[in-house]
């Protein structure tokens, strides 16, 4: 069942907002990135229906040039019928619906044609089968224009009005494994589908510390930036202040001042996991917010660990702390630079995020199985943010700044090293590939 298009039903519990988002804009920008194509808006209320339009073409991610809305009043409903271009059914939602990211790619899959005229929808999630009917549901575009109308007006006749639609046309069941997907009709309801809509601002490559410790926090702070009207590359620019000050501090040498910096270094790492939640849930991901995210952290790893040997040899003196420091400092440039090297040369551009799960991925491969490989991909773990931001806080808090700075010099230093041996090898795999005949 490939579908192009839905059909969005108006009314004034669309309005309301959660996480940032009214239901009916969470709606569009949920079916936008399935690949939907076109939204009708349908009302009874030409008035109505206009004033929403309105209001959503006033912010620019629902510009004529990005989203395709079109009013489709009750009189001129066959219009659809018209242009369904070999297409049989067309999913009509309420907009008082909160849905999962994904459930206009578990609603839209190929290969499900249903032939009643209305077909209801059954979640198939990890609780019980329910029906979200009437907030979302499907109808056969031969017969739309004689029983949306009916469906409408029977809706707001009161109880009773399913099964009388029930009788007059045939009615079948599709079911869809979809997580949730809620009608927000009462209070009860508005707070569950924010709790399960934060849920999503959860990332599925999260480690253990993030997944376990960071995102509790970090997804309770988030709900409240979004509630103050934060965006995320405001919350980025606050973590740049929070990470600049946590380098002042490490560079003061003392165990006071450095024992905050890490506390502050860690905390960061906490905030930074609410930017991405906040574009995630306010569907405000842009190819500028990931690059300068990607490029804070590394100017940041890198500066926090220059200034600790520093800070080292300002308490102490001696020069073997500058040592270590240069030593690290060029190990960890000599591992940025390889990055946007090889990102540049495989095609991925400046984006250097695909990198990792590119490494991660490649101990699978055959090619990739050597010592260092199969050593790297066990210790993967400790170059995660979350791991050695924790890592940073507990030895500097219990007096091991010095162990951290060799740690840190050292591991650099074998970074480099393997990410230098892989990426060749990774380069040179990809060019034989291209000769390959097809």
């Amino acid at each position: 069942m490939t579908m192009e298009e839905t059909l969005i039903l108006l009314s004034q519990a669309g309005q309301t907002r959660i996480l940032g988002l009214s239901l009916l804009e969470r709606l569009i920008l949920y079916g936008q990135k399935a690949g939907l194509r076109k939204f009708w808006l349908y009302s009874e209320d030409p008035a109505q229906a206009r004033q929403v339009l309105e209001e959503l073409r006033s912010d620019r991610r629902f510009s004529p040039e990005k989203v395709d809305l079109a009013l489709c009043p009750a009189e001129g409903i066959q219009q659809l019928d018209a242009e369904k271009n070999g297409r049989s059914h067309i999913l009509v939602l309420e907009d008082n619906l909160a849905v999962h990211p994904d459930f206009f790619a578990f609603t839209l899959v190929e290969g499900r044609v249903p032939v009643e005229d209305l077909i209801l929808l059954n979640l198939n999630g990890s609780s019980s089968e329910q029906s979200v009917f009437p907030a979302a549901f499907l109808i056969d575009l031969e017969r739309i224009g004689a029983i949306l109308p009916a469906l409408v007006r029977l809706k707001n006749s009161g109880p009773g009005w399913l099964e009388k639609i029930k009788y007059s046309v045939s009615a079948g069941q599709l079911t869809i494994n979809c997580p949730f997907a809620v009608r927000v009709d009462s209070p009860a309801a508005a707070r569950r589908a924010e709790d399960l809509l934060l849920e999503t601002g959860r990332k599925p490559v999260d480690g253990y510390i993030t997944r376990v410790f960071f995102r509790p926090l970090s997804l309770r702070l988030t709900r409240h930036l979004i509630s103050w009207g934060l965006t995320p590359n405001q919350i980025s620019l606050i973590v740049l202040a929070v990470e600049l000050l946590s380098v002042y501090l490490i560079f003061q040498g003392r165990y006071t001042p450095m024992a905050l910096g890490s506390f502050l270094f860690l905390l960061a790492s906490v905030i930074d996991c609410c930017d991405g939640e906040n574009a995630r849930l306010t569907c405000r991901i842009s190819r500028f917010g990931t690059i300068f995210d990607i490029s804070a952290d590394a100017f940041l790893y890198v500066t926090f660990f220059t200034a600790l040997p520093l800070g080292l040899y300002r308490a102490t003196t001696s020069e073997t702390w500058l040592y270590v420091g240069a030593f690290g400092w060029l190990s960890m440039i000599s591992f940025y630079l390889q990055m946007i090297y090889y990102a540049r040369r495989s095609g991925i551009g400046f984006n250097i995020v695909p990198i990792a799960r590119e490494i991660e991925g490649s101990i699978h491969d055959p090619d990739f199985q050597t010592w260092a490989d199969r050593l790297a991909a066990r210790i993967a773990f400790i170059y995660r943010r979350d791991f050695f931001t924790t890592l940073a806080f507990v030895l500097i808090a219990l007096g091991g700044a010095r162990v951290l700075a060799l740690m840190v010099s050292f591991f650099a230093f074998l970074e480099a090293a393997y990410f230098g041996s892989w990426s060749r090898r990774q380069l040179k795999k990809k060019a034989l590939d291209k000769l390959q005949p097809a």
